[in-house]
């Protein structure tokens, strides 16, 4: 993974470990939260993605784009068909407009749909606008924790979580 509570306490000027189990707990919410919006992978994750017909022709292919969303080295899609015997094996990977599609056209296959994709995705550098984001999105957790009096300005963690989030990279 690209950021740490290390990485965070550098960032936010936490010269201690004693905060570490409560920087951890916004750490996680903030990872879990920033997935779940965007799409993107911070932690390297394995997440099954149902294909239930062949996808559209672009860009001269049948490109299918990734729900969960990684740097390119880091990312594998294995398909499993619905025949019996199901053919599986390992799709080839392409990046367009910073997202990451697979090929569904394979070489002397004939896939039998709905296929199962099995995808591990991740990050070994984090785009610098999510790590920034995520970096304040702890900060603020951090900031308010045991203080329900306060709410969050979360104006900047909308605006790039929005802006990154689902297909727009």
């Amino acid at each position: 993974m690209p950021l740490d509570i290390a990485k965070y306490r550098s960032w936010a000027r936490v010269p201690h470990t004693e905060d570490d189990p409560s920087i951890g707990i916004a750490w996680a919410a903030a990872v879990r939260e920033l997935e779940e919006r965007t799409g993107w992978c911070v932690e390297t994750v394995t997440r099954t993605q149902w294909v239930p017909s062949a996808p559209v022709t672009i860009y001269g292919g049948l490109y299918l784009r990734l729900e969960r969303q990684g740097d390119l080295a880091g990312t594998t899609a294995v398909y499993s068909d619905s025949a019996t015997p199901p053919l599986t094996g390992t799709c080839a990977e392409i990046m367009i407009n910073g997202l990451i599609y697979v090929d569904m056209d394979i070489e002397n296959v004939n896939l039998t749909y709905p296929v199962t994709l099995t995808v591990t995705a991740g990050n070994a550098a984090l785009n610098p606008l999510l790590e920034m984001a995520l970096l304040q999105r702890v900060a603020h957790h951090v900031a308010s924790r045991g203080d329900d009096t306060i709410a969050l300005d979360s104006t900047y963690w909308d605006r790039i979580t929005g802006m990154m989030g689902k297909g727009i990279g």
